[in-house]
């Protein structure tokens, strides 16, 4: 399915890696689900598996690829989901509920 077209070139859908996904789907969590919610990085990417440098930079990917939107606050950056984020959020979701 295109997502969107740039100068007649259309772009596919993205593979998100295994731990994109997983960023994704902690990031939904702690927001439950919400588009307008901010949270803090600690919030999300808090499980061991979600630290370190392959963390970080997937986080930094979503964020290029417009899956996650940085939020700066007086104290701390905060992050949402954006709305390519939320679609994919819902579909993880619904692979999680039918395994």
């Amino acid at each position: 399915m295109p997502i969107q077209s740039l100068g007649g070139w259309i772009i596919d859908e993205i593979r998100l890696t295994d731990i994109q996904k997983l960023i994704l789907y902690s990031l939904c969590r702690a927001t439950q689900g919400g588009k307008g919610s901010h949270v803090p990085k600690p919030y999300f990417m808090g499980k061991p598996r979600l630290q370190g440098h392959k963390a970080e930079k997937a986080l930094r990917d979503l964020i290029a690829l417009n899956y996650i939107q940085k939020h700066p606050t007086g104290s701390e950056m905060t992050y949402a989901l954006d709305e390519r984020g939320l679609e994919e959020c819902r579909k993880l979701r619904d692979k999680l509920r039918t395994l």
